[in-house]
């Protein structure tokens, strides 16, 4: 029994150095690569952001920013003007499970607030 279980000792320790060797088809390479290097170009994503606010007033709408701002002065956002309606956007997400928390908060003060998507830069893409 002893000496079974020294042989199955030095198996596994030995089964422990072992290498794996993966060769790749150069095909397959040159297909990663290239995919890399588009996606790298590609500035833009479609991704989530909320919307808090939409009003055909514009005044109605400076209102909401001016209260967003003393609320939220290290949040960014951004309004449209699609006529005849005034939108307010804020954050820049990957994806639309990454908002929920945020949403939530932001229906406290903004209850009309809902996500929306758009299009992102990458280098916007944020974590509150």
């Amino acid at each position: 029994m002893k000496n079974i279980c020294i042989v199955l000792f030095l198996l596994f320790t030995a089964a422990s150095y072992a290498q794996i060797t993966i060769k790749e088809d150069p095909a397959i390479t040159r297909l990663m690569q290239s995919y890399e290097l588009s996606n790298k170009e590609e500035l833009m994503v479609r991704g989530w952001r909320i919307q808090i606010m939409t009003t055909n007033d514009r005044s109605q709408m400076e209102a909401g920013l001016l209260k967003f701002e003393r609320r939220y002065p290290h949040i960014s956002y951004k309004w449209e003007h699609n006529p005849p309606y005034y939108q307010v956007q804020i954050g820049a997400f990957e994806k639309k499970n990454d908002l929920e928390a945020y949403l939530i908060e932001f229906k406290q003060e903004f209850p009309s607030s809902i996500p929306v998507q758009d299009d992102i830069k990458k280098t916007e893409i944020l974590e509150f």
